[in-house]
């Protein structure tokens, strides 16, 4: 039976300019992330959620590393762990007097295998039922930055399922589709590229990276809004050089990628209530043939796709 991984891209967000000015100071960063991914680093999450009747119930999770093996020299820097998750579910009992059924909480465990190349900085993962791939790409992300607090440097990652890139008419032509406009996001951030372009970006920052490091900015967000009946007009220039702009975060980065990274999301709501984003295109998937027990091997697997996605 074969398995379907999915892919995160983690970026180191805080200290992205610091590595604009030093290369080096990436792998550095990397080598401390690698130190502390540890087992039993825990995060806990809290929700309210209203079941099919309308009840109101408290939904607790809490994530955690565990089974954390780290391999060094023989596979240049990979971790390979579980991600397990332990919540509430709720199932109907029945009071045999009364016939009266209501929802009793059940403690449950998930647990997600995953591989994290660190200097490839991808994580390969596989989900299950009650614990998907957005859950898992959110959880790991709050776990690497509790592993990282100790640190008086403050260090924050971003994590980003990696999906399906699109270019720039591609994205016109989405948003087009859904109708009148009403509300329309478009959010940047520096990228957390591989070293070929974080060598171009160190040589030549180009116009918009110049001025997010000049401001310190590590995320940019505009939010367009028109109660006109028409909505936003996509063609003219205020919003149009908005769009071009994911296309020209650098020379050296298409659109594609930059979407399919993270580095770029765009989302907008219809006068009609339709929505778009590109958070929900198709992430990238591949299969291995089946569960590989062997730690060095399904480490070896996962390296291997992770340099082709």
């Amino acid at each position: 039976m074969s398995v379907t991984l999915y892919f995160s891209k983690i970026n180191i967000n805080s200290h992205i300019f610091d590595i604009y000015d030093n290369p080096s100071r990436l792998k550095e960063i990397l080598n401390l992330l690698m130190v502390n991914i540890n087992n039993d680093i825990k995060y806990e999450k809290n929700e309210i959620r209203y079941d099919e009747s309308g009840d109101v119930h408290e939904y607790n999770a809490s994530y955690k590393f565990s089974s954390i093996e780290k391999l060094g020299d023989e596979l240049d820097n990979v971790i390979v762990g579980n991600v397990i998750k332990t919540s509430n579910l709720f199932i109907n009992k029945v009071n045999e007097k009364t016939g009266h059924v209501k929802k009793v909480p059940v403690e449950n465990n998930e647990v997600i295998r995953f591989c994290f190349d660190i200097f490839n900085e991808k994580v390969a993962f596989y989900t299950t039922n009650r614990f998907g791939y957005v859950e898992f790409n959110d959880a790991f992300r709050e776990l690497i930055n509790i592993s990282m607090e100790e640190y008086e440097d403050s260090y924050s990652f971003e994590a980003f399922i990696l999906r399906k890139g699109l270019n720039i008419e591609e994205i016109r032509s989405e948003l087009k589709s859904i109708g009148r406009i009403e509300t329309l996001k478009i959010e940047i951030i520096p990228p957390n590229p591989n070293e070929d372009l974080l060598n171009q970006i160190y040589n030549n920052g180009e116009k918009f990276l110049q001025s997010a490091k000049a401001g310190n900015v590590t995320s940019r967000s505009i939010l367009f809004t028109s109660k006109a009946p028409n909505g936003l007009l996509l063609d003219s220039s205020i919003v149009k050089d908005e769009i071009d702009q994911i296309e020209n975060i650098h020379s050296r980065l298409s659109s594609e990628e930059a979407i399919s990274k993270g580095y770029a999301t765009v989302e907008a709501v219809s006068k009609s209530g339709r929505t778009y984003s590109t958070k929900n295109n198709q992430p990238i998937k591949d299969k291995i043939d089946d569960y590989i027990d062997n730690v060095i091997e399904f480490a070896k697997v996962c390296k291997r796709i992770i340099k082709s996605v």
